[in-house]
């Protein structure tokens, strides 16, 4: 069985849920990234002008200040800037885009104000700028992908960019502007991109205190437990029914996992408990580095300790050398003192009389007694001065070892402190614990999420059921306002567009984004089918390549909500099987989506009956990138849709059936794929390796 990342996270969290108490029990379908996301800072920039020279707006200042108020109630750091002109546009988007770089988190940026599109570029308006020529707008004007360039740079969590600035363009009669409003862009990596209208069009600025787009998305980030992308298509809904369809709001999307404004509450707890456990560990290390840098302190002082002593000893020993030295010397003058007084004494005696000998000898003893003092004099100073430099030192000695001793006593004591604090965190700690632990065990016994979740689907089936055999388009916006992301979105959608239309709505259309460099361009399912129209399909080993064989489909009747072709197969509007060539049957799906976009992803569960066997499927979906694919048919530029899930119940062995499958659309040409492969797995068994491709076809 091949198993998504997705998937498998889930399984991986299934099984540590079979722990956790009522509260955390549903932790089981989000994946480590949606986790991580939770845990993670969240910055936001909110800007709104409105103070513009010639076409002052009413409402993006109240939509800014509203926005930001929001957004800090539900978590984020947010940086508000008003009426800003161009060099303080260009400075806030800079220094969000640094903190988004040093903290990896999730970041937000809301723009409300006039916008403008030049040559597929967006630019947002300063209150500053003075427009003139087109040349203006590229001077004056701050392009959004300036904002792309910096966030795709900054290589952050996650990212959501709105850009209300589709208001009623003020430079609608200056020469050069092709298009209204803003241009389609595609999103970058890990970003939702959302635009208050639809690529081409304007909004109003409103008729209370805030914008129409803006005064919804403040409702619906709100809502508790809202994933942001159901955020932004309950706001497209609720636009798009108050605007009569005259303004239709529009994202691109590359989110690869779940985001709530306001988590679950068991989420958050559990987000927050990880959070408070590394926030932990990190006191911990910190706790172990600064007790390392404590013992590394007392060894050096230890060290200094034992290094004064060395030194003393070693200075005391020159000492005694020196005096040593002294008294040496002193014993030789002495000797030689009493050599020369004794050769004095024989000279005197050979050279005077007697008389003159005793006069001699007796001046003779007095220079020697004058030269004893004299010697004893410099030996008293030689000794004071070793004396004294000896005093110094020992003096110096005990400085030394008096300061190694406070800064000994004083390490110890701080060693105390922390040891007392530490024990009284790790109290306080083991306190809130308890309490916790208390709380958790106070909670009842949580559900079988298995069974959680079949009780969600089959309730969101009954409604769905009530829902399309209903008249008006009432129904169909009740389901997609409680499932905005639901296994039948894709068809509620389909139903509520043609509700609304036999009721007169003149719904807004996106802009031709043909040439435009920056977008993988968007489209809408054809569902115009006329009695006649025919698709002829070739069958290939899907390894070799060799072909198999060739089909053709012609369509033989047509229904509100159904298609049926020659040969009995039977599909929906939106081109989802009802009735396959090999007999099985389905109920309601959505393996096809009514709108196509590269990053969109949805997801589908239905009955199949297959042999005689009713069982189940389960399937999600993504369009992952578009390019240019040859088929006999001819070369087309098509939405690649990838999809794994499952189905269970179908065969007589009760294995269940894994599937992977890649499709390729090109609804601007044609209704039916241009091509696809399906691989269908029961364990090793190989149930289907196919692919088809579209050799010919004809329709009205």
């Amino acid at each position: 069985m091949v198993v998504s990342r997705r998937q498998f996270f889930r399984f991986t969290l299934a099984t540590a849920s079979l722990f956790l108490p009522a509260p955390f029990a549903w932790v089981w379908a989000q994946s480590e990234g949606t986790m991580k996301l939770l845990k993670l800072p969240k910055i936001a920039l909110v800007m709104g002008n409105s103070n513009y020279k010639g076409a002052p707006l009413a409402n993006p200042a109240n939509d800014a200040r509203a926005m930001a108020a929001a957004l800090k109630a539900t978590g984020f750091d947010v940086t508000l800037r008003m009426d800003a002109g161009r060099s303080d546009m260009a400075s806030a988007v800079q220094t969000y885009s640094t903190a988004l770089a040093s903290t990896k988190g999730v970041g937000l940026f809301y723009y409300a104000g006039h916008g403008v599109q030049l040559a597929w570029r967006n630019y947002m308006m300063p209150v500053d700028a003075d427009i003139n020529t087109i040349a203006d707008i590229q001077n004056q004007g701050l392009e959004v992908n300036v904002l792309l360039a910096g966030i795709t740079k900054a290589a952050n969590a996650m990212n959501i960019i709105i850009l209300d600035a589709c208001r009623d363009n003020p430079f609608g009669d200056l020469k050069g502007i092709e298009q209204k409003g803003l241009s389609q862009m595609d999103a970058p990596e890990s970003t939702l991109l959302a635009y208050a209208t639809s690529p081409g069009n304007v909004a109003s600025d409103g008729e209370g205190s805030n914008g129409l787009y803006t005064e919804n998305l403040l409702r619906e980030i709100k809502v508790p437990e809202a994933k942001v992308e159901d955020v932004f298509k309950r706001v497209r809904l609720s636009v798009r029914l108050k605007s009569k369809g005259a303004q239709i709001p529009w994202e691109s999307t590359s989110l690869e996992e779940d985001f709530w404004f306001v988590p679950p509450r068991s989420l958050a707890i559990i987000a927050e408990e990880d959070v408070q456990r590394q926030r932990k560990e990190q006191q911990a290390l910190l706790d172990k580095r600064l007790a390392q840098e404590a013992a590394e302190r007392k060894r050096k002082q230890e060290e200094a300790l034992r290094q004064a002593k060395l030194d003393a000893e070693q200075a005391e020993r020159q000492r005694q050398q020196e005096l040593a030295a002294l008294e040496q010397k002193r014993i030789a003058e002495e000797a030689e003192r009493k050599r020369n007084v004794e050769l004095a004494l024989k000279d005197a005696q050979r050279a005077a009389e007697e008389v003159e000998r005793k006069r001699r000898q007796e001046q003779a003893l007095r220079e020697a007694k004058l030269a004893e003092e004299e010697a004893a004099r410099r030996q008293r100073e030689a000794l004071a001065a070793i004396e004294k430099q000896r005093a110094q030192e020992e003096a110096e000695r005990r400085r030394r070892e008096e300061q190694a001793l406070r800064e000994a006593r004083l390490a110890e004591e701080e060693a105390a402190r922390r040891q007392r604090e530490e024990l009284a965190a790790l109290e306080k700690r083991r306190l809130e614990e308890d309490l916790e632990r208390k709380r958790r065990q106070s909670v009842v016994a949580a559900p079988d999420p298995a069974a959680e979740a079949e009780r969600r689907f089959q309730q969101e089936l009954a409604i769905w059921e009530k829902a399309k055999n209903s008249k008006g388009p009432q129904a169909f916006e009740d389901y997609l306002f409680r499932y905005p992301s639901g296994q039948f979105s894709e068809l509620a959608q389909l139903r509520l567009d043609q509700e609304l239309a036999q009721a007169g709505e003149k719904k807004v259309l996106i802009a031709s984004s043909q040439g435009n460099p920056f977008t993988k361009g968007s489209s809408t399912a054809d569902t115009n089918y006329k009695i006649g129209d025919s698709y002829t399909y070739r069958r290939l080993d899907i390894i070799s390549r060799v072909e198999q064989g060739r089909y053709t489909e012609q369509v033989v009747q047509i229904t509100d909500q159904a298609i049926t072709f020659s040969g009995g197969t039977t599909i929906d509007l939106l081109g989802n099987s009802l009735r396959a060539r090999d007999g099985r049957t389905y109920g309601d799906n959505q393996n096809s989506p009514l709108e196509f976009a590269v990053g969109k992803r949805w997801s589908t569960r239905f009955k199949v009956t297959s042999g005689g066997r009713t069982g189940e499927g389960e399937q999600e979906f993504r369009i992952t990138r578009r390019e240019q694919i040859t088929v006999p048919a001819g070369t087309f530029n098509a939405f690649v849709v990838e999809g794994s899930g499952f189905a269970r119940g179908t065969r007589p062995d009760g294995r269940p059936v894994d599937s992977r499958s890649t499709r390729w659309f090109a609804p601007e040409y044609s209704r039916r794929p241009v091509a696809a492969e399906d691989n269908r797995r029961a364990g090793s068994n190989i149930i289907a390796l196919d692919r088809v491709e579209l050799v010919s076809f004809n329709q009205s």
